[in-house]
């Protein structure tokens, strides 16, 4: 039997301009699995059949503000949903991170032939698959999981703060500024057409066990509803489409003027893999040590 699992999504303008907030969507997602792709195109849901290999997710929030966020958000994930041409990957979590860049490089290539790239978006992948998890990171957006008692954040936000920390060298007074974009690229941290992303630190790969929960989100969630508060949402809510629901009534309760899109995945039967139950004990943070994918 294969990975199954249980998917609920929300994308939304948020409270809308009325209220303060956004005029249109930027954000998008990603749902591949059983020979389908979902994403947002306009405002409807797109669906076509397609070559799939396991279950593969994706949260995309176009840069507010800037020319074309939504339509990098789209490309971001269509491009995303090609992962699978190849066929089955024997390192998914490189396959994965070398998929983002070349996607990265050929879609600012393109945006590049009409003139100065200014559009550009964040990207979070998660990839189950053979029983495990392997994911990939750009920008802002989160990818939590959510084991037993635990909830534990596998991104970093690419803020300048972060890659001065990385690299050793002084932290200054811009390090919350958001460091770098899919498509867009960097903001003066290298090759600025380029994007950076760190094996095993904007990557990785562990096993995964029946009851983990995953959550992909853009910041109108994270940015306003911190760990605890979603961790609670989720002890709460057992069932996905529930989850993230509430999750973005309690991001507009707690102020969101943003875009709000929230992506939660429930493993409900993990394939390829002997595994035994978990207890009580097992259920340490220890246990996202990565292992050979």
């Amino acid at each position: 039997m294969s990975d199954q699992v249980t998917i609920g999504v929300v994308c939304t303008t948020g409270i809308g301009p009325d209220r303060g907030g956004r005029s249109r969507n930027e954000d998008n997602y990603l749902v591949c699995r059983s020979g389908q792709v979902r994403y947002r195109k306009a405002a409807a849901e797109e669906v076509r059949d397609a070559e799939t290999h396991g279950v593969l997710l994706a949260i995309a929030d176009g840069m507010g503000g800037h020319r074309d966020g939504d339509l990098a958000s789209t490309a971001a994930v269509q491009a995303m949903s090609r992962l699978f041409k190849h066929g089955p990957p024997s390192d998914p979590e490189n396959t994965l991170r070398e998929h983002v860049l070349t996607c990265h490089r050929r879609l600012r290539r393109k945006a590049a032939e009409h003139g100065p790239v200014r559009m550009g978006t964040t990207l979070t992948t998660a990839w189950v698959i053979g029983g495990r998890l392997a994911w990939t990171h750009v920008g802002d957006s989160r990818l939590y999981l959510c084991r037993g008692d635990t909830l534990e954040t596998l991104t970093r936000d690419h803020t300048r703060g972060e890659f001065a920390r990385r690299d050793g060298r002084p932290v200054g007074n811009d390090q919350g500024y958001l460091a770098q974009n899919f498509v867009y690229g960097s903001r003066g941290i290298g090759d600025d057409a380029a994007i950076r992303v760190d094996p095993g630190l904007d990557t990785g790969c562990f096993p995964l066990y029946p009851g983990d929960r995953l959550v992909l989100c853009s910041d109108g969630l994270c940015a306003f509803v911190d760990e605890e508060r979603i961790h609670d949402v989720l002890r709460h809510r057992p069932e996905p489409q529930e989850a993230a629901t509430t999750l973005m009534e309690r991001a507009i309760a707690m102020g969101s003027d943003d875009n709000i899109s929230v992506l939660v995945a429930r493993v409900d039967h993990v394939g390829e893999r002997d595994l035994p139950s978990l207890t009580d004990e097992e259920t340490d943070p220890i246990t996202l040590v990565p292992e050979d994918c």
